[in-house]
């Protein structure tokens, strides 16, 4: 990370960022945000991570067709919803997750984290993901990208299309991607996150 942010800065002022600058981001720095992902901790320290960077134009809006779909049909086609939304916050949100929906085909880099199915390990649960050990990984991957000024969101729309988007990127059959995080330079701004304080969720030997 830069010296100027540090682990707790970044973990309280790591904004989902949804809107981006067309600049194009180099790929040192994606190689460095997907290196931090691979420091964090997996089920017995197996790694069974990979990652799939699409920048592809082509590719871009094929991925975007399907989420921007998706999307519009969870949240009732969106933009009456949005004009309904309550003021504040929640409108911003989804104002902001609407516009991502619209743009995913402009955002610099679509980066797919993927990791292996349970397969023959787990008995019943073969095409399960082992999100235990992707999860981990997805968090520093969004704390790096603010370390290094960049913009980016955890975003899981695409799994609802994951076939045709496996068979568009060559991902195998073996491996799932429970996660899609967009990244560029942010054109919003990081700053503080508003949350419940944790001791209105914290119990003390019993809840």
């Amino acid at each position: 990370m830069s010296s100027d942010v540090g682990l707790f800065e970044a973990m309280y002022t790591a904004r989902a960022i949804r809107r981006f600058k067309p600049d194009p981001v180099p790929d040192a720095l994606i190689l460095e945000v997907i290196e931090a992902g691979t420091m964090a901790p997996s089920a017995a320290n197996g790694q069974p991570w990979a990652f799939v960077v699409v920048r592809d134009a082509d590719s871009k809006r094929f991925i975007q067709q399907r989420y921007a779909v998706t999307f519009h049909a969870a949240y009732a086609s969106g933009r009456t919803q949005i004009d309904q939304a309550p003021s504040g916050s929640q409108a911003r949100l989804m104002t902001a997750a609407s516009y991502l929906a619209d743009h995913l085909a402009d955002v610099p880099v679509l980066l797919f984290c993927c990791v292996e199915r349970y397969g023959a390990r787990r008995p019943g649960r073969e095409h399960e993901p082992r999100h235990d050990s992707i999860f981990p990984a997805v968090q520093n991957i969004l704390l790096a990208c603010r370390g290094l000024g960049l913009g980016a969101c955890l975003t899981t729309l695409h799994a609802l299309h994951e076939t045709e988007i496996h068979e568009r990127l060559g991902i195998p059959a073996a491996y799932a991607s429970p996660a899609m995080i967009p990244i560029g330079f942010p054109r919003d701004r990081h700053g503080p996150i508003r949350r419940r304080p944790a001791a209105e969720v914290t119990h003390w030997e019993r809840w």
